[in-house]
């Protein structure tokens, strides 16, 4: 499936249209064990058409994980029942069409699935005895006998109801008489009546639903303050097809929050208040977190609160005018990432991966060579350069190439033909809207063997750059190479730890700067927003083609000692 608009996928050759939604964690109990999606024909394949009905098939499908929140919540209070000392009459008689509902609709399911004559007349004698004991007993008013089944069934559906005498009498009597009209309509089943369930028990409010101070209590999970998982989960889908990577981000702090106020004893996310959030901040501060990593968490975990207090969830957030750290400069310029020296790059592309053509032993095989020498003459990111189909490389009049950076996705029934399209192991998206983007591609990457590299992979089948690179447990298809690099480096005698492979990125700024490239083109360049505002920046692939090869080449790359490439020959070994 290939997706053309937010929540719509088209399919099939005929392009059909379908309504896509990821199903809530918060719910993910409630549907099959392996469903993680629910998708949904359209009926068309005119985008106009599809949009308009994807509103209303999108409004349906809340409309069901809302009544599958309902169930996994009352599912969750269940297993904590609340002590209830007093139900009214109305209450004690919904509970009695709850369960009567519950018997006539298994006792339906029974018969259709089929009796044979034993059971048959075994379940018309159990009936007929039930029938005429409890009649009985209803006649008699003896009702306070048939308590500690009314009791068992409330302690199930989450209370624990322990009445005076006086009032375990009345609430015996109404649940006999709801008891003895299901035997009743049973027995007319029995005898060869046609009787529908939905006709004489109509579907009924789960008894925490409908009982005062229970139902819409926060311990029973359904009101006032909702799970961690859950405020986790309406953060997650504010933003649809948030990646993976930027999850987990976010998902740590979260977690870690929850921990720390746990042991203090809060329980929900509604409860956090704004001193524990400082002294959250001082715990991780006394872990030996950096202040960059505090800060980061601080900003995420208040992200999350204001999508709750947006959506109206929660009430306020704790984290709103929390306080994270501030470095001195002294210690910011003593951490920060910086280039390498041009002794340094001589030291990496001097290297056995660039002269000898030696590969890293896990899944990298070519990227070891391009991604460094990539990043090097592009300033793109690992995970931009990770991720590049060989139709992202293109040319541009006059014998000009450059790299097309954005959004990639998979299209399953392309794949399936194989036909050319993203796989799905290197779907992704880029970091934000001005990381989408032209990069010029320099004359020293076709004079090292871009072009040659592309038709190497083209004739082994492959429609991306570096087909084997898989993605880690972040979703990042550079996440092991930039591993290996680490080790790599410091092997070849590199042991500044700020010199990492981004420091690549910081080169090209140095380039870029050295050459006069105009602020704006250079803020582009690289896949940050240009400060001309949201708008503006929104348009990456926009930008003037022509003026940013013009500037390009204007840079003057110190020459590296890398050979050309050719195919590798075997590990490196370190």
């Amino acid at each position: 499936m290939r997706k053309v608009a937010e929540h719509i996928y088209e399919r099939g050759r005929r392009g059909m249209l379908y309504v896509r939604r990821r199903i809530p964690n918060a719910v993910r109990l409630a549907y099959p064990l392996k469903q993680t999606h629910i998708t949904t024909s359209l009926g068309t394949s005119d985008l106009r058409d599809g949009k308009v009905r994807a509103r209303v098939e999108l409004q349906r499908i809340d409309a069901e994980f809302e009544r599958k929140k309902q169930q996994c919540d009352l599912r969750s209070a269940s297993m904590a029942p609340r002590n209830v000392a007093t139900l009214t009459d109305d209450e004690l008689q919904s509970a009695g069409r709850f369960w009567a509902r519950e018997v006539l609709l298994n006792d339906e399911k029974r018969r259709q699935e089929g009796l044979d004559d034993e059971d048959f007349d075994e379940l018309g004698a159990q009936l007929t005895a039930q029938r005429a004991e409890l009649g009985r007993l209803l006649a008699q008013g003896k009702t306070t006998r048939m308590f500690p089944a009314l009791h068992s069934f409330l302690f199930l559906c989450g209370m624990n109801y322990e009445p005076e005498p006086a009032e375990a009498n009345r609430a015996g009597y109404l649940f006999t008489r709801a008891v003895v009209e299901a035997l009743d309509h049973q027995l007319v089943r029995q005898s060869g009546g046609v009787l529908h369930t939905d006709v004489v028990a109509p579907e009924t409010p789960h008894p925490l639903s409908v009982v005062k101070g229970v139902g819409d209590t926060k311990a029973a999970g359904t009101g006032v303050s909702p799970a961690w998982d859950e405020i986790f989960e309406l953060w997650r889908e504010f933003v649809p097809d948030r990646p993976k990577s930027t999850a987990i981000a976010s998902q740590t702090p979260w977690r870690d929050l929850q921990r720390f106020v746990k042991e203090q004893g809060t329980v929900d996310p509604g409860d956090v208040t704004p001193v524990q959030m400082t002294e959250f901040v001082q715990s991780m501060h006394s872990r030996g977190l950096a202040v960059y990593t505090i800060n980061e968490r601080i900003s995420k975990i208040r992200a999350i609160y204001k999508i709750a207090v947006g959506k109206h969830k929660l009430k306020l957030n704790p984290a709103a005018d929390t306080l994270g750290f501030k470095e001195s400069g002294v210690q910011s310029r003593v951490k920060k990432r910086l280039p390498f020296s041009e002794s340094e790059l001589s030291i990496i592309f001097g290297s056995p991966v660039f002269v000898e053509h030696k590969r890293s032993s896990g899944q990298a095989a070519e990227a070891s060579y391009w991604l460094p020498i990539l990043m090097y003459y592009t300033g793109a990111r690992p995970e931009e350069l990770a991720g590049l189909t060989l139709e992202d490389i293109r040319w541009y009049p006059g014998d000009r190439w450059y790299l097309n950076i954005v959004d990639s996705f998979a299209d399953d029934d392309l794949e399936l033909f194989g036909a050319s399209s993203v796989p799905k192991s290197h779907e992704r998206t880029v970091k934000n809207a001005p990381s989408v983007r032209a990069v010029p591609v320099a004359q020293e990457l076709i004079d090292l063997g871009l072009l040659r590299y592309v038709d190497w992979v083209k004739e082994r089948g492959s429609v991306v750059l570096f087909p084997s690179l898989k993605k880690d447990w972040h979703g990042k298809l550079s996440g092991s190479f930039s591993k290996f690099f680490g080790r790599y480096k410091v092997h070849i005698g590199i042991t500044d730890k700020r010199k990492v492979l981004y420091s690549f990125r910081h080169n090209m700024k140095d380039f870029l700067e050295q050459s006069q490239f105009p602020s704006k083109y250079l803020k582009r360049f690289l896949g940050h927003a240009s400060g001309d505002g949201e708008v503006t920046d929104g348009y990456g692939s926009g930008l003037p083609l022509e003026i940013m090869f013009e500037h390009f080449s204007r840079i003057r790359f110190p020459v590296i000692s890398a050979k050309s490439w050719q195919p590798g020959v075997g590990p490196v070994r370190f």
